[in-house]
């Protein structure tokens, strides 16, 4: 049991520095229809389908955001670069934001959220 949790450990450590944006849920995607198909194998193509066509719209909406606000990234108002960062106090918020920056830091957040939200609602729709 011990083993498994380093293992864990270890791999979500290297997700976490190393592997691109939206790893881990497209993993957990991919495991979910895994486990669809293996029920209802006549229902794998539309899930996959439809997975797919939200997933893509997600990382349109991500990658349209950073290019309409290369400069406005949510990650800009913290105090330290996330990256760096190796262990979290129990009592503490795990990243600071920079004082008198936290409306800011609100919108970048609420705005990156609002339009990957819609990126993916849009191809729900559409498809």
């Amino acid at each position: 049991m011990d083993r498994i949790k380093a293992y864990l450990s270890k791999l979500f450590t290297w997700l976490r520095k190393r592997a691109p944006r939206m790893s881990l849920p497209n993993i957990l995607s991919l495991l979910l229809v895994s486990a669809v198909a293996s029920i209802a194998p006549q229902q794998a193509p539309v899930l996959v389908y439809k997975l797919g066509a939200v997933s893509s719209g997600g990382c349109m909406g991500y990658l349209l955001d950073v290019a309409a606000f290369p400069y406005a990234k949510p990650s800009g108002y913290l105090r330290f670069d996330w990256r760096a960062v190796e262990s979290f106090a129990d009592d503490a918020p795990d990243y600071g934001i920079v004082p008198g920056y936290k409306l800011a830091f609100f919108f970048a957040c609420a705005r990156r959220g609002a339009i990957i939200c819609a990126g993916m609602v849009a191809m729900a729709w559409a498809m």
